[in-house]
């Protein structure tokens, strides 16, 4: 591969690096913290505002919640004011009659549960089965002997 030659021989130091490297660094100029700190302010000055319009609003609400509760009127208190009159009262209206008494109803009391009534006889001997165990069977009645093979 070709590269272009350098007048200066490749053991030589270049130039340019040598004079940078006699330069010393200017100071930046800024503080770090200053402009995170100022970054972090802009980006939440929106959220800032909408909490202090939220605050606002409460404040008022709760001023006229306030000024409602203290300057209402007084509650009126209607007081009864005997008046006596120099007359006779008409014949006063009969009371309504009183209701008759409830009769009482009798209740049967209820039957005492034996298993589900609605439930097939099976059921039941099932129900009972589970509950108690196998000594509710029946007895299946006496027993046949099977047919012998050389008889028929």
């Amino acid at each position: 591969m070709n590269t272009p030659t350098s007048n200066n021989p490749p053991n030589a130091p270049d130039p340019l690096a040598i004079a940078l490297a006699k330069l010393d660094p200017v100071p930046h100029g800024f503080d770090w913290n200053a402009l995170m700190f100022a970054a972090g302010r802009a980006s939440k000055a929106r959220a800032l505002l909408f909490w202090r319009i939220v605050a606002g609003i409460g404040v008022v609400a709760a001023c006229g919640f306030a000024l409602a509760f203290f300057l209402r009127p007084p509650v009126v208190v209607e007081r009864q004011h005997v008046i006596h009159v120099d007359r006779m009262v008409p014949d006063a209206v009969p009371p309504a009659p009183l209701p008759l008494p409830l009769r009482e109803v009798k209740s049967r009391p209820p039957a005492p549960a034996t298993g589900w009534s609605s439930d097939p006889p099976r059921l039941n001997t099932r129900n009972e089965m589970l509950t108690v165990g196998l000594g509710v069977l029946p007895d299946a009645g006496p027993k046949v002997a099977p047919p012998s093979r050389g008889e028929r």
